[in-house]
């Protein structure tokens, strides 16, 4: 059996779907106002995502966040493949 959006939507009261994202996340606050300190943070960020690939540390920047305003239907359809067996 195939996993859909429409599956998921009437299987909910036997397993409810639990909305939430995983998300890569590096980030730095910055000015806005401030296009070299911008600029700056990019490139820290590609280094950062570099550093992270280099050194196998992927997994750092990773982050399991609850999204209460996520819904099923948002699930991108790639990652309903294979959850047959859950």
């Amino acid at each position: 059996m195939k996993i859909t959006h429409d599956s998921i939507l009437k299987n909910q009261k036997t397993r409810p779907v639990r909305p939430g994202k995983v998300v890569f996340k590096i980030e730095y606050t910055v000015d806005l106002n401030n296009k070299d300190m911008v600029d700056h943070a990019k490139d820290a960020i590609a280094e950062d995502v570099d550093n992270a690939v280099k050194y196998n540390e992927v997994g750092d920047s990773i982050k399991i966040v609850r999204d209460k305003k996520a819904k099923a239907s948002d699930i991108p359809e790639f990652l309903l493949e294979g959850d047959e067996d859950k």
